[in-house]
């Protein structure tokens, strides 16, 4: 997609015309609006050189996101707006700005409360672009007022800059609100992986409400290109299953909160008995962190790597612990496992165990064989013995390997026999 402010009419005599005139009530100084804001310290697409989440880079179709380092860098003057990028993050490190989220989750609010104050039943919202969805919508009221049915009135238009700017945390939002549809139109306008995005978000979105008993139908993705075609989608909107109760909670600017926020009350007020798991398709943000045992050396890689704190070490003892509310399944810790040890299970555990620490991984305190101060697990020094055995440089010295950093130099300067390197390799 061209920046904005760009023009690309081609050898089309129509589009050329259309430009020029757009051109001509151009005057004076314009600011570009910056449409995100990046929190770089939760984001989860790069540790140490090795790439987690990179659902960002490749959603946005006007190359404004790249790689820089362990973040990710936003050419400004690139960026459309469309907000595809905050819709896909995991953790809401990038969060859209144009409007912030708080304002558009008040702006919902304010729909379906007023919808229902007004004895509306079965409020289904239509989410559309100010370009081509808005459009469609003014050619289906002029239809309507000749020979079409127009909208039911049970749909509500709702007006966005672009139609993948909202997501699973609006959406869920909305159910909680009261909206028993949330429909999303696409048109030609929107770049193929767009529609990806919002079809992956509302099959999360989707299975999650059905495992909660609320039912298949609330999420629909429009692709039209005429108002004829809108006309027969919107009519064919199966309203959904929503709490009996509206939800009363404001949209956080933590996309994770309001995640919480959504869930809580949809469990509260949920249909049938809450599972205490949700399997969830793949890519999904929540799931858990499987550590085979036998591999792990509690080498805490994984925990440094970690940008949300799912994974902590025991702080006193040599523990690999987890909290699998702080997950968001970016891979990090997967990738930068040297054991190969870490694999990733999506899923959404709705039990309190999720807002608690899980010990994955334990083992006994190595005792440095001099000072007898703990420094190091048994299985991480039962390791380093089996593969620098036959290193040159440790073979003669493998006590040294057993203790600690300061004893370790203490024994190098008393001035114990030392292997010569021309032990290690005879002079030819």
């Amino acid at each position: 997609q061209l920046p904005q402010g760009y023009f690309w009419p081609g050898d089309n005599p129509a589009r050329q015309a259309a430009d020029v005139l757009k051109l001509s009530q151009f005057i004076g100084e314009f600011e570009k609006p910056k449409f995100f804001e990046y929190q770089a310290s939760i984001c989860t697409h790069s540790r140490n050189g090795k790439i987690g989440c990179n659902a960002c880079v490749e959603v946005c179709s006007a190359d404004a996101i790249a790689h820089d380092g362990d973040h990710i860098k936003v050419t400004p003057n690139l960026c459309v707006g469309c907000g595809a990028c905050t819709t896909v993050c995991p953790s809401g490190a990038i969060s859209y700005a144009t409007p912030r989220p708080p304002e558009m989750g008040q702006r919902l609010k304010t729909l379906l409360e007023t919808y229902a104050q007004a004895d509306g039943m079965e409020a289904a919202l239509l989410v559309h672009s100010k370009n081509r969805g808005a459009e469609l919508l003014l050619q289906l009221g002029r239809q309507a007022r000749a020979k079409g049915k127009g909208l039911p009135a049970r749909v509500i238009p709702l007006e966005v800059h672009h139609a993948a700017s909202t997501g699973i945390d609006l959406w869920l939002t909305a159910v909680a609100y009261g909206a028993t549809n949330i429909a999303v139109v696409t048109t030609a306008e929107d770049a193929p992986q767009y529609v990806t995005a919002l079809q992956e978000q509302m099959r999360l979105a989707q299975t999650i409400l059905t495992a909660l008993g609320y039912g298949d139908t609330h999420f629909q993705l429009v692709q039209v290109e005429h108002a004829a075609e809108l006309e027969t989608a919107v009519h064919a909107l199966v309203p959904g299953i929503v709490p009996q109760q509206p939800a009363t909670f404001r949209v956080s600017g933590n996309k994770r909160n309001t995640l919480d926020f959504a869930l809580s009350h949809l469990m509260q007020h949920a249909t049938q008995d809450v599972p205490e798991v949700i399997v969830l398709p793949a890519g999904a943000p929540y799931g858990k962190v499987n550590v085979n045992t036998e591999r792990c050396t509690l080498c805490m890689a994984c925990v440094g790597a970690c940008p949300t704190s799912a994974l902590m070490d025991g702080a006193d003892l040599p523990q690999l612990r987890f909290i699998e509310k702080n997950c968001v399944q970016c891979g990090l810790c997967e990738t930068t496992c040297p054991e190969d040890a870490i694999s990733l299970t999506p899923r959404l555990l709705l039990t309190e165990q999720a807002s608690e620490a899980q010990v994955l991984n334990e083992t006994q305190p190595f005792h440095c064989v001099r000072c007898q101060e703990p420094f190091a697990t048994a299985s991480m020094i039962e390791s380093m013995l089996l593969k620098l055995s036959q290193h040159g440089a440790f073979a003669g010295n493998l006590e040294r390997l057993k203790m600690c950093a300061d004893c370790r130099v203490i024994d190098m300067m008393e001035g114990q026999p030392e292997t010569n390197i021309t032990q290690v390799r005879p002079p030819r």
